[in-house]
């Protein structure tokens, strides 16, 4: 099988010189949904947001849990966040340099007896934990490692056969394409080729840049157009990791003559959120088998 070798989706570095994000990603993960922007920032509000919006511009920053938005018209907009972080994202490209041992992924796959793949996986979505309070039913699923299936919900012994989502951490990507996940008890090997994409979606903003493109659906109370309540807020970019950068643009991350940080490939991936991502020894029990111990 060949090696997967197309750019795939994944996350993107967040820059130094940008405006305050709140510091970890967790931080926003965290917040009790429906709490963390009542009357943005001025007490609670009793009026209800009726207007629906839609609107794109450029990520300018955070502010106390409120997205701030350059629009297209050159206006600024307070966007809170919404009440469920899942609808939170931040999308990019990366190509399969980017994998990491310990990220946490989610795909579906069709498996025949005895839990044989019966083709490659069409895409792999990588992602970070988040707060379980704000989340339920199946995208809940979503963010707990284990093996689902939509004919046999809530089966904790679920046989490996038919169409199944598949949660877990990430073992390996063998050179000849074989992608290996332990989904919480299970380990699971699955196929993959150059038709696969992956696909980062990070529940935060700890790796955005100031200038990225938003997209906004929300609500808003008139005459406050500029003041939204996001039902959901996706931010993404262009830029592509896991590529070769020339040598001119890896110098300029520091000076001359300084010795490189042997943890500097960790730290470009993002923030202290991605420490649960972080590879753990061969012999170290999978994180996942305690989730569901």
């Amino acid at each position: 099988m060949p090696r997967l070798c197309l750019p795939l989706l994944a996350v993107v570095i967040l820059a130094p010189n940008i405006l305050p994000f709140g510091g970890s990603g967790d931080h926003l993960a965290a917040q009790p949904p429906g709490t963390e922007a009542a009357g943005f920032g001025q007490g609670p509000s009793t009026l209800p947001a009726n207007e629906i919006t839609n609107f794109k511009g450029a990520l300018k920053g955070m502010r106390r849990n409120i997205v701030v938005v350059e629009k297209e018209d050159g206006s600024e907009a307070l966007v809170a966040l919404p009440d469920t972080i899942s609808s939170f994202q931040f999308v990019a490209k990366a190509t399969p340099a980017f994998l990491q041992r310990g990220m946490l992924v989610r795909f579906s796959a069709n498996f025949g007896p005895g839990g044989v793949p019966l083709a490659p996986v069409e895409k792999i979505t990588l992602f970070q934990p988040v707060d379980p309070r704000s989340l339920h039913g199946r995208t809940k699923e979503q963010f707990t490692p284990g093996v689902y299936s939509d004919a046999n919900r809530g089966n904790r012994n679920q046989p490996m056969v038919g169409k199944l989502s598949i949660v877990g951490r990430l073992i390996g990507l063998t050179p000849n394409g074989v992608l290996a996940v332990q989904a919480g008890k299970i380990p699971v090997q699955v196929p993959v080729d150059a038709n696969t994409t992956l696909e980062v979606r990070y529940n935060n903003l700890a790796l955005a840049q100031e200038g990225d493109p938003v997209s906004v659906t929300g609500f808003y109370q008139p005459p406050n157009e500029n003041q939204v309540k996001a039902d959901r807020i996706t931010i993404t970019t262009d830029r592509v990791y896991g590529e070769y950068q020339p040598a001119t643009e890896r110098k300029s991350r520091r000076k001359r003559g300084d010795k490189a940080d042997d943890n500097e490939s960790d730290k470009a991936l993002g923030s202290e959120t991605e420490k649960g991502d972080n590879p753990k020894p061969d012999d170290a029990q999978p994180e996942t088998e305690k989730e569901d111990s």
